[in-house]
């Protein structure tokens, strides 16, 4: 008899916290924070055979941390301020979210289909900036990808890695140069409650390697500076594109 007393009451304190555990996975899936943002790549369709000659590219990989997504203030955004006035206070006047802090590798579809590379809730509202660092892995760091990292020389610690072939024969340029990027967006995107909002950012890997009308050989070590400057330069513009086609929706 005591043994079927204790095994009832055993039951019970089960059934107990099995409804408890089910109330509040119930008060998770409720939540207000199931607004969110994902973030994409777009590259240009048919890169490699429609603008150029004598590189093709089969592999872009680049080193992203630090993204955040942010909010203009209306006093930052007054003609009154001048250009310089604004870059220099820009962090201060902006509401800014964490999307993702990495590092993390970002593999760019060379095909123009969008690469997700990130998805984080943030508050609900309108955004009209995303900024990013192009990250050199440092000497302490273990890179997410063995590639950025060779040996222990601190010298040959890499941001942007490319691979491909010029005039059909395989090369592989890795860049040493890190780089912020802030990139307005082409309209404010509202973020919205209950919902998934995707952001795509375009890049164009096919000027990196272009000097004017001139095709930049990527094994020559006196094209780095420019192949650099042009990395840094080639994130041209970011959008709001749910279905991930890497067009602006209508």
């Amino acid at each position: 008899m005591v043994n079927k007393q204790n095994l009832i009451t055993r039951g019970a304190a089960f059934l107990f916290i099995v409804f408890i555990v089910f109330q509040l996975q119930g008060c998770d899936t409720n939540s207000p924070n199931s607004t969110a943002l994902s973030l994409s790549f777009a590259t240009n369709q048919g890169l490699n055979k429609a603008n150029l000659a004598s590189i093709e590219l089969d592999t872009v990989k680049i080193l992203i941390r630090d993204v955040k997504l942010e909010n203009e203030s209306e006093s930052d955004s007054a003609d009154s301020v001048s250009h310089s006035e604004m870059d220099s206070n820009m962090d201060s006047n902006m509401d800014s979210e964490d999307i993702k802090v990495g590092p993390f590798v970002v593999y760019l579809n060379l095909n123009g289909v969008t690469t997700d590379f990130a998805v984080n809730n943030i508050p609900a509202g309108f955004y009209n900036e995303i900024k990013f660092k192009i990250h050199q892995i440092e000497g302490s760091e273990v890179p997410p990808d063995p590639e950025f990292k060779e040996g222990s020389d601190n010298s040959l610690r890499y941001s942007v890695i490319v691979k491909g072939k010029y005039n059909s024969v395989p090369f592989v340029y890795k860049s040493r140069k890190p780089a912020y990027q802030k990139v307005k967006l082409d309209t404010p995107i509202e973020v919205k409650d209950n919902t998934v909002t995707n952001l795509t950012i375009t890049v164009d890997p096919a000027s990196w390697f272009m000097d004017g009308q001139t095709e930049l050989d990527p094994t020559d070590s006196s094209n780095v500076n420019i192949i650099d400057n042009n990395i840094a330069k080639s994130f041209k513009g970011a959008f709001k594109d749910d279905d991930h086609n890497g067009q602006h929706d209508d």
